[in-house]
């Protein structure tokens, strides 16, 4: 529970991408994404917090594994729960400026995602309702997984947000983001219409799509061909996609898919989610390699080599747009519930 005078919102946030598209990471990356923040006068500052004690093991481990040894966390081979505190400054809104007749003013904004880590593989496969789904697709004991499987889409279903990340390296590679995106959608669409959840014929859930791995040379010189790379304030100027034109850039992958699936992912977002509930960012867990020069170089920015065989990270983390579609997906929900 949170302390006395300080306000949880609880928010269900559903974290969602095909196998080695980097959930993990991404996740292991908030705690160096909030504590990267500038410490800029007047500008909101977030710490991540675990909310229990796995979960801030998940995050100081992590942390840690990333940081420190330079490597990328396991997989997750089945699924875990996590919750965690996001604690930042007061918040606007119709209350911020009411003077508070019982205790002090609240000093912090604290809410708490609670979401469930699972492996790729859950989202993908086509086995029909009522099936046996294969092993193929659940590594774990059979009788177990059809178990999992609903308990992730009830999950799904009753999130508030959903953080989905699209990996352009794995589309261009296996043409399969749509194969994860789609059976995972129709299942939880049919659990929102069941539970009469539905808006206009659509899903009620925020979503932000996260273009991953902007750091990967073919995608980074992808969006810079794009028209869409903007160079940063800060002393390094690390290149961003500003988030107007982060769907731009998604659209451009999308069009450019010519055998892949993407295109069909993009239509499925258009027909089952409401447009304003729908944000783009394009993020990196690792972010870019800055060497002794202090800045970005374009001609040595790899930050992820391969030795023996195995992907290490050449220098330090500088996460992108890892921190920002959670606060949105909190800040999006929360204004919501204030029209209800």
């Amino acid at each position: 529970m949170a302390p006395a005078g300080q306000p949880t919102q609880l928010a269900r946030i559903g974290l969602w991408g095909a196998p080695q598209s980097g959930k993990t990471t991404f996740l292991a990356a908030l705690n160096i994404a909030a504590i990267s923040q500038p410490s800029v006068p007047g500008s909101p500052s977030w710490i991540v917090i675990g909310a229990d004690d796995d979960a801030g093991a998940f995050l100081s481990e992590n942390t840690d594994l990333l940081q420190s040894q330079h490597v990328f966390p396991s997989a997750t081979p089945g699924m875990t729960a996590l919750s965690w505190r996001f604690i930042g400054p007061p918040r606007g809104g119709r209350l911020a400026g009411r003077a508070l007749r019982r205790g002090p003013r609240p000093e912090n904004t604290v809410f708490v995602v609670e979401l469930l880590d699972v492996a790729g593989r859950y989202f993908g496969g086509s086995a029909p309702k009522n099936s046996l789904i294969s092993a193929s697709v659940f590594d774990d004991d059979e009788a177990d997984a059809p178990d999992e499987w609903e308990l992730l889409l009830d999950h799904l279903s009753m999130c508030d947000g959903l953080v989905y990340l699209f990996d352009p390296v794995r589309e261009q590679r296996n043409s399969d983001a749509f194969e994860f995106f789609q059976r995972t959608l129709e299942q939880v669409t049919r659990r929102c219409f069941e539970a009469n959840r539905l808006r206009g014929g659509k899903l009620p859930h925020f979503l932000a799509v996260c273009v991953t791995k902007f750091d990967e040379p073919a995608v980074f010189r992808q969006a810079f061909r794009t028209g869409v790379v903007l160079t940063g304030d800060e002393p390094e100027r690390i290149p961003r996609v500003p988030d107007n034109l982060a769907k731009a850039f998604f659209d451009r992958l999308c069009d450019d898919s010519h055998e892949g699936t993407a295109r069909l992912v993009r239509g499925s977002i258009s027909k089952y989610f409401q447009p304003d509930r729908v944000s783009y960012f394009v993020s990196s867990s690792v972010g870019f390699y800055i060497g002794p020069s202090g800045y970005f170089r374009a001609h040595d920015f790899t930050n992820v080599v391969k030795t023996g065989g195995e992907a290490r990270i050449r220098g330090s983390i500088r996460p992108i747009n890892v921190l920002e579609p959670f606060l949105w997906l909190e800040e999006s929900t929360r204004a919501a519930a204030r029209k209800r």
